[in-house]
């Protein structure tokens, strides 16, 4: 009985509009209830710089110095509105916007990106920060406040493409942070009780595993929002989340394709959708031997049917990709590239060649639990044990999947996805052969000289022409050598109640972060 009332109060909380702050009145657009943190480009629990996604939620509170553009097609001006570099691109200056306010009402300085930038690199934080960015503290030899709008990051190799990386830099409040020992970063409850940003939306209420409310921010530097209240509610699947949708008791959620093309088709709908621009593909454990086999890496390949997933499982929604970059400006020309066309035959030679142990079970991690990833798994695992292949896909929740995935140990293969394009490559996934471990040493444990001197010479290339050539030349690598299992990259889907107002979404990489301007949010009707 007592647990009924919990949830019945909590659902009260959810549809009744709260008294908010003074000054925080929202302009009568109402109240917006999402389940923004379901689907792969969502995190819930997640906090600015352990953001490996969730980062469309996180923009409604934090504004970050950078942002992408709506199609997340190139960078764009958030908390900084220009940006140059000097001849070598070794020292990047960006300048801020005038007049931001934090929360609080204290100003935004230049002082608040040097301390945000500072605890982002610092090792005792242990962020994900230099895993997404490509900055870590070897390669930044300095960040300083020039003035109280102008900040100046100086690197130890150029980046001709620092403004795409700069949009993981969440900047944060240093009055309000900087007795935070950074040890305790991960485990401070402020983000979650007293969180002050510059974005759209302000702190009111949150309760674990079931929402997180926000009010308006009648400071905010893009206009003050129209609606009275936004709300992030949890779920633990994407058909919990479609049902509350169909109910009226949410207006938005990330759907899976079939899900989202069938509710597209009715009026009270309206359907998002956009290339996902990530990479699906299988990352293998190079610390146990058998993987450090080209045949294996191979053999599962050829094992899989990955174009008629991509045409029948995935319902047409998903292109094959021959390596890492999911956009074909990325890749070389077909006839460089080994298709792995579906060759059983093939695969089973391959692994007898590499002594394969066919009584071994491969477990299969993963982040992705909805329907969508669940049927290309189900279908991975049929295509792979009709060549002897025992696989056992464990999907977990991002938190869990995080905290073991990256001790590298006691798993086999990631089935696993990540954000690739022109101006944000993951160089860094490669770094002294691949992700680092909670303990610091090699994931992958294994080097490819040619394919480090061909990230070195991408990373630091000015050129457009050369260095999309050299990318097309780190794919040829990665499709040769098979160094991940490659799979596809699909159409991602959103959909929203047909009674919100001025609404946008897009499935950008890990939720971005993007303009989708929430102050022009409203709720009709």
């Amino acid at each position: 009985m007592a647990k009924k009332l919990l949830m019945f109060l909590i659902l009260v909380a959810l549809f009744t509009v709260s008294v908010v702050p003074a000054g925080a009145q929202g302009g009568g657009g109402g109240t917006l209830i999402g389940a923004f943190d379901v689907g792969p480009g969502g995190a819930p629990k997640v906090i600015p710089f352990m953001d490996t996604a969730g980062r469309t939620w996180l923009s409604k509170i934090w504004s970050t110095l950078t942002t992408l553009t709506a199609d997340a097609s190139g960078v764009a001006p958030s908390l900084a509105t220009s940006w140059s570099a000097n001849d070598d691109f070794t020292v990047w200056t960006y300048n801020l916007r005038e007049g931001v306010l934090w929360h609080d009402g204290e100003p935004l300085t230049a002082s608040d990106v040097v301390f945000s930038l500072n605890l982002a690199l610092n090792p005792d934080a242990a962020t994900q920060f230099p895993a997404f960015s490509s900055l870590s503290a070897e390669k930044v030899a300095g960040v300083t406040a020039v003035d109280d709008l102008t900040v100046e990051i100086t690197l130890t190799e150029p980046n001709p493409r620092l403004p795409f990386f700069t949009i993981f830099l969440w900047v944060l409040p240093e009055h309000a942070l900087s007795d935070l020992n950074p040890a305790d970063y991960q485990n401070t409850d402020w983000f979650y009780t007293n969180p002050v940003g510059t974005g759209p939306f302000m702190h009111d209420e949150y309760v674990a595993d079931q929402f997180w409310a926000l009010v308006p921010n009648p400071n905010y530097w893009d206009g003050a929002p129209k609606l009275d209240r936004l709300i992030n509610r949890y779920f633990e699947d994407e058909t919990s989340a479609i049902l509350a949708l169909e109910s009226g008791e949410i207006q938005f959620t990330y759907a899976s394709g079939d899900v989202a093309l069938r509710l597209g088709e009715e009026a009270t709908f309206n359907l998002y959708q956009g290339p996902s621009g990530v990479t699906n593909y299988f990352i293998f454990n190079y610390r146990d031997p058998i993987f450090q086999d080209v045949r294996v890496r191979q053999a599962f390949l050829y094992a899989i049917d990955r174009q008629a997933i991509a045409e029948t499982v995935l319902q047409g929604t998903a292109q094959v990709v021959p390596c890492l970059g999911g956009f074909p400006s990325m890749w070389p020309d077909a006839s460089e590239l080994n298709d792995y066309a579906y060759n059983p035959d093939m695969a089973r030679q391959l692994l007898d060649e590499a002594g394969w142990d066919y009584s071994r079970n491969v477990e299969l991690v993963t982040y992705y639990t909805n329907q969508f990833h669940n049927d290309a798994m189900a279908a991975q695992q049929a295509f792979l044990a009709d060549v002897g292949v025992q696989i056992t896909p464990l999907p977990q929740d991002v938190p869990t999947y995080n905290s073991y995935f990256y001790t590298g140990e006691g798993w086999d293969i990631s089935y696993r996805g990540v954000g690739v394009s022109l101006g944000n490559y993951p160089f860094n996934f490669y770094e002294v052969g691949g992700f680092e471990t909670t303990d610091g040493t090699p994931l992958m444990g294994m080097d490819f000289p040619e394919l480090d001197d061909l990230i070195n010479r991408a990373r630091v290339e000015s050129d457009p022409d050369a260095y999309i050539g050299l990318l097309q030349d780190i794919c040829k690598f990665q499709n040769e050598n098979a160094i991940e299992g490659y799979m596809w990259t699909a159409v991602r889907f959103g959909v929203a109640s047909s009674s919100l107002q001025d609404f946008y979404w897009f499935p950008a990489a890990g939720g971005g972060p993007y303009e989708d301007h929430p102050e022009l949010w409203s709720v009709s009707g």
